[in-house]
């Protein structure tokens, strides 16, 4: 029976990523900036992130906007196969379902019955928030995968006292350097090395922490003012959007890629609400809470704090593993509680099995998607030299179809960065096509202006639900 409910779920996952990989997750600039450097990695042997030549200062020779290790393990699979955005879209895929293969073992580990267990990886393979977010082609599903990864050394007691701390030392610190809100959840690992290893094993940890974090640092050096102007602008980023965005604008974000959101969030609160009122009755009655409840609140604590301070929708996909970790427990508690699990399992499929209905039944996903692509290029005929910030993202289309444009990628608004050191840039571009004029930056913003240009926009013909419902305005010189 374990074997047949362990093949329905990942036929389903796999059924689900085989039918929407060259479609859907919509493709985001974030994937296209993601994929230049990785590229260049599998070609050169280097981290240039080319889409932004000339727009940010360093990347025609370094990629320090971020940390490197996804650029790496992309760069590795583009290396082998082609070099396409299927390609790293399929590895994404596979390591969010090794991930999920860890954290089943994880809770096995945590005394979690086989059924709750199973039941656990159902409601994390079936969410649409994770196809929308876990396997496009960034780095939430490796990020995940190492933290994962860490668990499982934390709480492997084969073995010795040194190497079990040191390698969940290494697997969180790489962790964060897929991207650095892995090292928010730390606190999960930490704990649990202290309570199978003890205090003493803490050193071991701490260094196995900081290697990869010296290999990093070594690869910055010596161009630390590169370092500070790429990733200080994302910093600064992220403070901006803490300080601009409400609370509203918060659970806007967090609930944007869940199926049925309105109803995922009141499933939400039943869920953490019973898991209160269970741990408080299991505290009252023991004076404790077993490891595995602690474990389960220390993680979904770090996870909201991490979500609360980043207010990007991309992270809410970190918040599945506890969410799911927390319907684990619950299925093991006899009564009304565990019937909350399989209803959020029905929820997960209902959803997947709806978005499937507007994106293939009752429309066609991929004509839409190409028919829009073709309007484009037809608007883009005449242009050599193309900005894009636009949803989907063109990019890989005009790059198989178009191979004498010269492409740049978008920098926010948002970015802290002197408009002396990409304006140049800027200027050269015959042609800019976005998906929203409020976001468009404010020094192309004055060039638009200044200057004729043809406008053209369009709205791709698809029901308001629909992942392609976004907008798109073309800016070519007359």
């Amino acid at each position: 029976m374990a074997y047949a409910s362990f093949f329905i779920i990942s036929a389903l996952f796999f059924f689900q990523v085989w039918i929407n990989l060259d479609i859907f997750p919509v493709v985001w600039p974030d994937e296209v900036l993601f994929f230049s450097p990785s590229l260049s990695f599998a070609t050169e042997g280097n981290l240039q992130t080319n889409v932004l030549n000339g727009l940010i200062p360093g990347m025609e020779s370094k990629t320090l906007w971020m940390p490197p290790l996804y650029f790496l393990f992309s760069g590795f699979t583009l290396s082998i196969f082609p070099d396409s955005l299927t390609t790293v879209r399929i590895a994404n895929a596979f390591i969010v379902y090794l991930t999920g293969l860890g954290f089943y073992i994880l809770l096995r580990r945590q005394s979690i019955s086989e059924f709750a267990s199973q039941i656990a990886l159902a409601s994390l393979l079936w969410e649409p928030l994770l196809f929308r977010f876990g396997t496009a082609a960034r780095m939430e599903g490796l990020t995940a995968f190492f933290f994962i990864l860490s668990l499982l050394f934390a709480t492997n007691k084969r073995f010795t006292n040194l190497w079990s701390p040191l390698l969940a030392g290494i697997a969180l610190s790489l962790s964060s350097l897929s991207h650095p809100i892995g090292a928010s959840f730390g606190l999960v690992t930490l704990f649990l090395v202290w309570r199978n290893f003890g205090i003493r094993s803490f050193p071991w940890f701490i260094l196995g922490g900081i290697l990869p974090i010296l290999c990093w640092l070594y690869y910055i050096h010596p161009n630390w003012d590169w370092f500070e102007i790429q990733f200080g602008a994302q910093l600064t980023r992220k403070r901006n959007l803490l300080q601009t965005f409400s609370l509203i604008d918060k659970l806007k974000v967090f609930s944007f890629g869940f199926g049925f959101s309105k109803v995922r969030l009141i499933v939400i609160v039943i869920e953490l609400t019973a898991l209160v009122f269970l741990a408080f009755r299991t505290l009252k009655e023991f004076k404790t809470l077993n490891q595995k409840w602690i474990v389960f609140w220390i993680w979904i604590f770090s996870v909201l704090l991490s979500l609360y301070t980043s207010s990007e929708g991309w992270y809410v996909f970190h918040i599945l593993y506890p969410l799911a970790f927390g319907m684990a427990l619950l299925c093991d508690t006899k009564g009304f509680y565990s019937k909350l699990a399989f209803f959020g399992i029905i929820l997960s499929l209902s959803s997947l099995l709806y978005t499937n209905h507007i994106h293939w039944f009752r429309t066609d996903s991929k004509q839409i998607l190409e028919s829009h692509f073709q309007h484009l290029e037809m608007s883009l005929k005449n242009s050599k030299f193309v900005y894009l910030q636009a949803l989907p993202d063109p990019y890989f289309d005009l790059r198989k179809k178009r191979p004498d444009l010269n492409i740049l990628e978008f920098i926010p608004g948002e970015l802290d960065i002197p408009s002396e050191a990409y304006i140049k840039t800027i200027q050269s571009r015959d042609s800019f096509v976005f998906y929203d004029d409020q976001l468009i930056n404010h020094v192309i913003k004055d060039i638009l202006k200044k200057s004729a240009w043809n406008r053209e926009e369009w709205e791709i013909p698809v029901p308001s639900n629909h992942w392609l419902h976004y907008k798109t305005i073309v800016y070519t010189k007359k």
